[in-house]
C-alpha cells in the first residue's frame, strides 16, 4: 500500500465526512413554540429554534365572533421549511383557541409565490380535529 500523499501548497484536500459528521450536517434543529403574544386584536404564536431567540415561523389567531377564531398569516422562513414547523404552529393555534373557549377555528390556505406550493396545499393530512372544507 502506498502512504498517503503529502498535501501540496495551493491544492485543497478533501475528505469524505464520516457518518457522525453527515448526521450533524443534516440534523434539523429542535423548535419550540412560544406562548401567544397579544398584538392589536390578535395573537401571534412564534416557533423559535430551541435555546435561541431566532424565529423560524409564526402564525396569527384572531377572534371572529360567535365562538369562532380565524388562523392567518402562517409564515415559515425558507431555511426552516419541510421540517414540521408549520404543523407545530397550526397545532398550537388550534389548541390555544380551544383553551380560550372558541368552538371552531377556520384556516384558509392558498398557493402563493412565496408561500405554500400548489402541490403542498392539497397533499397535507390535516391535524386531528381539523376537517377540510371548500377545496377549489
Amino acid at each position: 500500500m502506498k502512504p498517503p500523499a503529502k498535501p501540496q501548497p495551493g491544492i485543497a484536500q478533501f475528505r469524505r465526512p464520516g457518518p457522525q459528521q453527515a448526521a450533524q450536517r443534516h440534523a434539523a434543529p429542535n423548535y419550540h413554540v412560544q406562548p401567544p403574544v397579544h398584538m392589536s386584536g390578535r395573537q401571534q404564536i412564534r416557533a423559535t429554534i430551541s435555546g435561541t431567540p431566532q424565529v423560524a415561523g409564526s402564525i396569527n389567531l384572531s377572534p371572529r365572533g360567535g365562538g369562532k377564531a380565524f388562523v392567518s398569516d402562517l409564515q415559515v422562513d425558507q431555511q426552516h421549511r419541510r421540517r414540521g414547523v408549520a404543523a407545530k404552529l397550526i397545532e398550537a393555534a388550534v389548541s390555544t383557541a380551544r383553551r380560550q373557549g372558541f368552538r371552531s377555528v377556520a384556516l384558509e390556505a392558498r398557493p402563493s409565490d412565496n408561500g405554500i406550493s400548489p402541490a403542498g396545499a392539497g397533499c397535507n393530512v390535516p391535524p386531528a380535529g381539523i376537517s377540510e372544507r371548500g377545496k377549489d
